[in-house]
């Protein structure tokens, strides 16, 4: 943190000297910036900090970026914030499925609803509502809650065309990690994944598939290699958060903590409205490239969400176990989805 000097002067008159400060603030990910939510924390959510604190209280925010894993891997981001590697991380949930166990229950609700703004609603309303998802933040990472990261409904990307899940039988199929649950009786071989490795595994016959949203599979270009796109509508997920190293917290003024939590929380929504315009474009950049895009037939879809395990119960109870309020963060995130009128195709069981 740098202290400068300003002086106000009104006609002959010097007012008292009042002292500006800037701050100098590592952000990173594990993505690069072609993933939205990565891209979003360096062009939405920094310059409105910075705008927002220059016009409150006169400070100055300086920023260091640090994406596409030039400090912290995919999985490492969680502990670069809490040692203060970095100051601010966007970090992903489905890459710190064991420290992050319960914060991963969007991952676990499989056909959730396709609209990313009504994930927004809900993610907001969860951790607004269940204490334990900020807290957690604090007290085990060292680190303060700012905000959720949100992407659009996953769907299928493959290298070759399906009409049945019966067509999946053998095929090799990837995805994060948490959602590879969702493959289960298709009878695909799950592969775990990330995107920063896709396109070349595609290229090298590591998998036919991959359970994908619309923008990240443009983004990332994946449609270059695998032509094949179905809408499954598996459902949009709260899928990270934006976090803030503890002791850099503690060294800002109130003022600058407000804006950083508003700041923190607008991101949720602006990066729900980007990432429905880029899917939306996403579309057209697919048949453009000549990619064949089709929709899973309602019987198919039904049949596949009939034939998962119980999910979102077996993670709340896994979770009641370690302590954690599973059951309690599921109902919340229930009753918040469907308070925007969503109607869930399979009504999921939460034991007390």
């Amino acid at each position: 943190m740098v202290a400068t000097l300003a002086v106000c002067v009104v006609g002959a008159l010097t007012v008292t000297p009042v002292m500006a400060k800037t701050y100098r603030l590592t952000v990173g990910a594990g993505h690069p910036t072609a993933a939205t939510w990565a891209g979003m924390v360096k062009d939405y959510f920094c310059p409105e900090v910075t705008k927002r604190v220059k016009e409150k209280t006169g400070d100055d925010i300086e920023w260091v970026y640090a994406f596409g894993g030039s400090v912290a891997k995919l999985g490492e981001v969680i502990d670069a914030v809490k040692d203060g590697l970095l100051d601010v991380g966007e970090i992903q949930y489905c890459f710190t499925p064991t420290k992050l166990f319960l914060h991963n229950f969007s991952f676990v609700t499989p056909f959730d609803s396709p609209d990313i703004m009504a994930i927004a609603e809900a993610s907001t309303y969860v951790h607004k509502n269940v204490p334990f998802l900020h807290e957690y933040w604090e007290n085990e990472y060292n680190q303060v809650y700012l905000g959720a990261a949100v992407i659009n409904s996953y769907h299928l990307g493959t290298t070759f065309p399906w009409e049945t899940m019966d067509d999946l039988k053998g095929k090799k199929i990837a995805a994060a990690g948490p959602n590879l649950p969702w493959l289960t009786g298709t009878g695909a071989v799950p592969v775990q994944s990330d995107l920063n490795e896709a396109y070349t595994s595609f290229q090298t016959g590591v998998y036919d598939g991959w359970v994908m949203f619309l923008d990240a599979w443009v983004s990332f270009k994946l449609h270059e290699v695998a032509k094949y796109y179905k809408f499954v509508n598996f459902g949009a997920v709260t899928n990270g958060a934006i976090t803030i190293n503890k002791k850099t917290w503690n060294k800002m003024p109130p003022e600058i903590q407000k804006i950083l939590k508003e700041a923190g929380r607008d991101y949720t929504f602006e990066l729900a409205r980007v990432s429905k315009e880029k899917a939306d474009a996403a579309i057209e950049t697919m048949k453009k490239a000549g990619c064949h895009i089709s929709t899973l037939a309602p019987e198919e879809r039904k049949k596949w969400v009939d034939g998962l395990p119980e999910l979102p119960n077996i993670r709340a109870q896994e979770a009641k176990a370690k302590g954690m309020p599973g059951p309690e963060v599921f109902r919340a995130w229930f009753k918040a989805v469907e308070a925007t009128g969503f109607e869930y195709p399979r009504k999921w069981k939460i034991d007390d």
